[in-house]
C-alpha cells in the first residue's frame, strides 16, 4: 500500500490551538497476520486522522511501513523523517504509539532528539505524549535514563561474556585446546588468612570478582574461608 497523501483534507485550515499546523503521520505493522486482517494499519491511520482533526493540524501525508518489524529497514519511516527534518513547511510528526517510532529505547530517544534539535513537533496518541509539553520533555529525560541503563546492561553482559571467554578459551565459550585459567586455591586461602577481601584477591590473581566467588561457592570454600 502506497503512502497516503491527505493534504487539503477536511482538517485543513482548522486552528483550534497554536503551534504546529502541517504535520505528517507514520504507521507501521510488523506481521503478515496484521496485514491479512488489515486491522493494525487501519486503526493507526484512523487514529492519526482523528487526532489531527481534533487538534486542528493539517495532515499532509501518512507514511506507512507494512510487514516491516522495528528491527528491519523501514523505508517509509526514513522518508517521513527526511520530510519532517528537511521541509520547513512541515512542523512535526504524529504516530499511533511510541513503539512505532524506533527499534529500541535508544533508537526512539535518538529520533526524538533529532526532532527536538530541529524544533519539530512529535505526538504519540496512545501514550498522550506531546514533545512540546513539559510531560514530553520529561519523557525525553526518562528515555535517556532507560537507554543508559540498557547500554550498561549490554556492556555488563559483554564483560561477562569476555570473562567467560578468558576462562574457557574462546569468544563463544566453546571449549578449545587451550586449558581454562586455573585459580591458585592455595594462594587464595593464604590471602584469606591475612584478611584480604575476595574482590582484592580477584585482582591479585587476575580473574573477575564474580568468577572467583562463583568458583569458590562451587568448591564449597566461600563460607569456610
Amino acid at each position: 500500500m502506497a503512502d497516503e497523501a491527505v493534504e487539503g483534507g477536511e482538517n485543513a485550515g482548522q486552528t483550534q490551538r497554536t503551534g504546529p499546523t502541517r504535520v505528517v503521520g507514520y504507521a507501521r505493522v510488523s506481521t503478515l497476520k496484521q496485514l491479512d486482517r488489515g486491522h493494525g494499519i487501519d486503526v493507526q491511520i484512523d487514529a492519526i486522522k482523528r487526532y489531527c482533526k481534533l487538534h486542528g493540524y493539517q495532515l499532509v501525508q501518512i507514511y506507512k511501513d507494512e510487514g516491516v518489524s522495528g528491527a528491519a529497514r523501514r523505508p517509509a519511516f526514513q522518508k517521513a523523517m527526511e520530510r519532517v527534518l528537511g521541509d520547513d513547511s512541515v512542523s512535526g510528526i504524529v504516530v499511533y504509539d511510541l513503539s512505532r517510532f524506533g527499534r529500541s529505547t535508544e533508537d526512539v530517544l535518538i529520533n526524538l532528539q533529532q526532532l527536538q534539535k530541529a524544533g519539530k513537533f512529535f505526538a504519540s496518541i496512545r501514550e498522550n505524549i506531546d514533545l512540546s509539553t513539559s510531560t514530553g520533555k520529561l519523557l525525553l529525560t526518562m528515555l535517556a535514563a532507560i537507554a543508559e541503563f540498557e547500554r550498561e546492561t549490554i556492556l555488563e553482559r559483554m564483560r561477562a561474556g569476555l570473562e567467560w571467554a578468558k576462562i574457557h578459551g574462546t569468544k563463544s565459550g566453546k571449549p578449545m585446546h587451550r586449558p581454562p585459567k586455573k585459580i591458585d586455591w592455595k594462594r587464595v586461602r593464604e590471602l584469606r588468612k591475612y584478611g584480604i577481601s575476595w574482590s582484592k584477591i580477584a585482582q591479585i590473581i587476575g580473574v573477575s570478582h564474580n568468577t572467583l566467588l562463583r568458583h569458590a561457592r562451587e568448591k564449597g570454600v566461600y563460607e569456610k574461608w
